[in-house]
C-alpha cells in the first residue's frame, strides 16, 4: 500500500491542475488530502473506492472528497486512452471567509465540508457543460493574476463551484428522524493522519498518540492496519519522504537537511527509502524538477 501523494496546502492553500493527462502506466493507491478535492474526469474510465462504497468513473464523472477521507483510484489507461482530469484541492478554513456574505451558500458549503454525506459523485456531466467551461475559463485566465489575485480568484471559481453542486442538488442535506445529515466522524486512521501532520516530523510517541485517541497503543497500529491495508510505520515514512519532495523543489536546504528537518536522522536511510519510494535518488529528483 502507497500513500505518497504530492498535494502540499500548507504554502499555498489550493491548486488548479487543469485537464492532467496520463497515458500510462497509472498506478493508483490508497490516499488521503488534508483539504477539500474535487475531480473531474475528462476522458478514461475505472473505478474510485471511497469509505468502502465503489464508484464509476468515466467521462463527465464529478467527484467530491472530504478532509483525510481516503480514497483509492483504479484507471485503465492506455497510450490510445488516457485518463484526462481536473483537480481541485483546497484548505476549506481558508476559503470559509469568501461564504460569509452569502448564508445559504455558506450553509451548504459548511455541510459539504464537515457532515455525513450519502453520495459523493455527480455522473453524466457533460464536457461542454457549465462546469466544465468553467474551468476552462479559469484556467484561460489564471496564470495573468499574482498571487494575491490568484487567491480571490480561485475563491469566486469556487463560490461558482458550490453554486453549481447545489442547483444540482449534489449532497444536499436530508432530514431523518434526528435532524439533519449528522457531522461527519473521522475514521481512526483519518484521525491519525490528522494527528501526525502535526507530529510526523518528531521522533513518533505511540503513547501521546494513543492518549490523543484516547485508545491503547496496540489498537493504534492494528486498527490503522484494518482500516488502510498498510502498517502505521509506511504511512509515516511515506508522509516524510513526501515532504522531503516538497523541500527539494522549492528550497536550497542540503538533502541531508532535509532528512533530518523530515524526522530522520539516519541519512542512508534516508535516501535508500527516497529512492524506495520516489524510484530515483534524492540528488536526481531535484535536478530533474527545478
Amino acid at each position: 500500500m502507497k500513500f505518497l501523494e504530492d498535494v502540499e496546502l500548507h504554502e499555498i492553500p489550493y491548486r488548479f491542475s487543469y485537464r492532467k493527462i496520463t497515458t500510462e502506466n497509472y498506478k493508483g493507491f490508497y490516499h488521503c488530502h488534508q483539504g477539500l478535492e474535487f475531480l473531474y474526469v475528462h476522458q478514461g474510465t475505472g473505478q474510485i473506492v471511497v469509505n468502502s462504497k465503489v464508484y464509476t468513473i468515466q467521462s463527465g464523472t464529478f467527484l467530491y472528497l472530504q478532509p483525510y477521507q481516503l480514497h483509492h483510484i483504479q484507471v485503465e489507461v492506455r497510450p490510445d486512452a488516457p485518463f484526462e482530469r481536473t483537480i481541485i484541492s483546497l484548505e476549506p478554513s481558508i476559503f470559509e471567509p469568501y461564504f460569509s456574505s452569502f448564508p445559504h451558500l455558506n450553509a451548504y458549503f459548511q455541510h459539504l465540508w464537515k457532515n455525513e454525506l450519502e453520495e459523493q459523485v455527480l455522473q453524466q456531466i457533460d464536457n461542454n457543460s457549465f462546469i466544465s467551461q468553467l474551468f476552462q475559463h479559469h484556467h484561460a485566465g489564471f496564470s495573468k493574476y499574482q498571487l494575491d489575485a490568484k487567491q480571490q480568484n480561485f475563491a469566486l471559481l469556487l463560490l461558482q463551484i458550490f453554486q453549481f453542486l447545489y442547483a444540482e442538488g449534489f449532497g444536499n442535506p436530508i432530514e431523518n428522524g434526528n435532524g439533519l445529515n449528522p457531522q461527519r466522524q473521522l475514521r481512526y486512521s483519518e484521525k491519525i493522519m490528522n494527528w501526525l501532520e502535526g507530529h510526523y516530523s518528531d521522533e513518533i510517541s505511540l503513547d501521546a498518540l494513543a492518549d490523543h485517541l484516547h485508545i491503547s497503543k496496540y489498537y493504534v497500529s492494528r486498527i490503522f492496519k484494518q482500516e488502510t491495508g498498510a502498517t502505521l510505520m509506511d504511512y509515516i515514512l511515506a508522509r516524510r519522504i513526501r515532504q522531503a519532495c516538497l523541500l527539494l523543489i522549492t528550497s536550497n536546504k542540503g538533502i541531508e537537511q532535509i532528512s533530518i528537518e523530515v524526522g530522520m536522522n539516519n541519512f542512508p536511510y534516508f535516501c535508500q527509502a527516497f529512492k524506495k519510494l520516489v524510484g530515483t535518488t534524492p540528488m536526481k529528483y531535484r535536478k530533474k524538477l527545478r
